[in-house]
């Protein structure tokens, strides 16, 4: 019996060490073997030339106040440097743009006339009108006005339009009047 014992120790030991380096080297091939989801394509994070609006000094002092405060992402997109503006003020004063292709917002642009029964979206605060597209978005209640324009290939604007509504809600000063739907 005890022999019996002996000649089992080196085949539980050889289980014993077979047996993890087994799944060790199934893990190793499957991860080989398996597909893999495709990277994202890297996104241009280079400058975005823009044309900067003619602004006032006080609509100047709100739109700096705007953009210094600009949050790093909006609806996941990463911001991205402007350039541009001749002789006034220059782009990083007045426009960020986010992600690839670029999402462009404003401040002081001119404001857009609606009518009251206009179709308006609140978000965050901040009322906002858009072209029939749902590229072209201004704010109807704030003193100055930003204009953000989201390429068509962004299937979802409103996460955009909802991180920036936080910041120009805090530093763009609402207007005294605004259409029937912003209340």
């Amino acid at each position: 019996m005890g022999s019996e014992k002996k000649s089992r120790l080196p085949a539980i030991v050889a289980t014993a060490v077979a047996v993890p380096v087994a799944v060790v080297a199934g893990v190793l091939v499957f991860n080989a073997i398996a597909p893999r989801a495709e990277d994202p394509a890297p996104q241009d994070l280079s400058p975005v030339s823009v044309e900067v609006p003619a602004l006032s000094e006080e609509d100047a002092v709100i739109c700096l106040a705007l953009t210094a405060t600009a949050p790093e992402t909006a609806g996941g997109l990463q911001a991205r440097p402007v350039s541009g503006g001749e002789g006034g003020a220059s782009a990083a004063e007045a426009v960020m743009a986010y992600g690839d292709p670029a999402v462009l917002a404003t401040c002081g642009v001119e404001p857009v006339a609606v009518e009251d029964t206009a179709l308006v979206y609140k978000l965050n605060g901040v009322c906002w009108y858009s072209d029939e597209a749902g590229v072209e978005w201004t704010t109807l209640d704030r003193q100055v006005p930003v204009a953000v324009n989201v390429p068509e290939s962004n299937e979802q604007p409103v996460d955009v339009l909802n991180d920036l509504s936080t910041v120009i809600a805090a530093k763009v000063p609402a207007a005294a009047e605004a259409p029937t739907g912003c209340a």
